[in-house]
């Protein structure tokens, strides 16, 4: 029988800023995100940058953060969705870990084995469709660590990138299509930043590490399933930390639309299956007051997959073909 454990990057614990400069400190200590030695990385983030940028994310966190019960951040929220649903539906045992904060890696893995001991592979599924050192490659190693550090009895498979997988971008479309009913000017797409250096270094290994070509594929297969020209589209990326980024900048470039007569765009965020504090944020609350100040007519967010029963199934699908 195999289990599943579904991988994200983090959440804090709580809307609190101990909470968040414990976050941004655990993550950016590691020298795969911050590309430098590990005393350096761990320096920087804990005695500067957390410190500094706590507050600032604390007001973020706090405008999506959950009011209702279970008060959790909605990444939190939407992979325990996921978990319960996957579960039932495919009736299997399935936890949840993030790489940076709780749960944790090692307690997913003591939990999938504690509710069904006889285990004999675990499928450890992260909800990054895409190859990026600083979230692919971080999390693939502690896996690894994790896993080689303790002798659990149960093999272990880790799924490669599904930016082109058919399941994904059947689910992608599926979801997409239920709000293209109005019509609409841009279909912009928006992916978190990387370090252009980063990127460089993952292209010269090939197309399976190569981020900017595997975002593209996933818009040309989407919009291809979707039957929406490529001309209608526009490629934005977010939370950049530098000039040195992937550009263009949501944030910098989102108000020229209106000048250019798009004035009617539907925006999604493929690289995130769940949403978290970029899309809820820098998307849709950011970017859409941008657009909407800078003469913006009509600005519709789609949501994360998140739990939907596509989603359900797309996951089934890509680790039973895989």
């Amino acid at each position: 029988m195999i289990g599943i454990i579904l991988l994200n990057v983090g959440t804090p614990a709580e809307c609190s800023k101990p909470a968040v400069e414990q976050f941004i400190g655990d993550m950016l200590s590691d020298p795969l995100v911050l590309d430098k030695f590990k005393p350096v990385s761990k320096f920087l983030a804990r005695q500067i940058i957390a410190p500094l940028g706590s507050s600032k994310s604390l007001d973020k966190y706090s405008l999506i953060w959950r009011k209702e019960e279970p008060k959790i951040s909605p990444i939190l929220y939407y992979m325990q969705q996921l978990r319960d649903n996957l579960e039932q539906q495919k009736n299997v045992p399935v936890e949840i870990a993030m790489r940076y904060g709780s749960p944790s890696i090692a307690s997913a893995f003591d939990s999938i084995y504690r509710k069904c001991p006889n285990l004999s592979k675990v499928v450890v599924f992260p909800l990054l469709p895409h190859y990026a050192q600083s979230s692919t490659q971080t999390s693939t190693d502690e896996i690894k660590r994790v896993y080689n550090n303790n002798d659990y009895p149960f093999d272990i498979k880790i799924t490669e990138p599904y930016y082109s997988h058919p399941a994904y971008i059947s689910a992608l479309a599926t979801h997409v299509r239920t709000y293209l009913t109005d019509g609409f000017d841009r279909l912009v797409f928006s992916y978190h930043s990387l370090p252009i250096h980063q990127v460089k270094k993952a292209w010269r290994k090939g197309k399976e590490y190569d981020y900017v070509y595997q975002v593209k594929e996933t818009n040309m297969l989407l919009t291809n399933e979707l039957g929406v020209s490529p001309k209608k589209t526009l490629l934005f990326y977010s939370s950049q930390r530098g000039n040195g980024w992937l550009r263009p900048f949501l944030d910098k470039d989102i108000a020229d639309l209106p000048k250019l007569g798009w004035k009617k765009i539907v925006i999604l965020a493929p690289g995130f299956p769940v949403d978290n504090l970029e899309t809820l944020f820098d998307v849709d609350l950011e970017a859409r007051e941008l657009f909407m100040k800078a003469g913006g007519e009509k600005f519709t967010f789609i949501p994360s997959l998140n739990a939907e029963d596509y989603w359900v199934d797309a996951i089934w699908k890509i680790i039973t073909t895989s």
